[in-house]
């Protein structure tokens, strides 16, 4: 479990590197995150209790935004925000898992339309 847990995390953090070329400085809004895909899927695939690979991929992704070593007090204070994103972004992906498996099952086939749009939905838009 942990070399899949480490591998999320990598996978999440390059993705995360590629989103914040997308981002509006200071890196932090953009309109297309592709790590929200890579933390669904490793959920998918490996099940939910990979969740630290997302939370580690996502601080990692995030310190470097906010990262200040001037004084004890401004270090710890610049790891909140990126620790908050990270927990944001688990709970988006576990809630995505969720409504998945859920709503249409996985794995599944998507051998019915149905199945491909509720999907999209719900691993698109309501998701992320």
């Amino acid at each position: 479990m942990g070399v899949r847990i480490v591998a999320l995390a990598v996978c999440y953090y390059a993705a995360g590197q590629l989103g914040i070329l997308l981002a509006i400085p200071p890196g932090y809004a953009t309109a297309f995150w592709p790590a929200a895909g890579i933390a669904l899927a490793g959920l998918l695939l490996f099940g939910q209790r990979v969740w630290p690979g997302v939370m580690i991929g996502s601080f990692l992704v995030n310190l470097a935004t906010t990262f200040d070593s001037r004084s004890t007090e401004a270090l710890l204070q610049s790891m909140l925000l990126p620790l908050g994103i990270g927990v944001g972004a688990t709970l988006q992906a576990l809630l995505g898992a969720f409504l998945v498996k859920r709503c249409v099952g996985f794995p599944t086939s998507l051998a019915r339309e149905r199945d491909v749009v509720v999907l999209l939905v719900l691993a698109g838009p309501v998701s992320c």
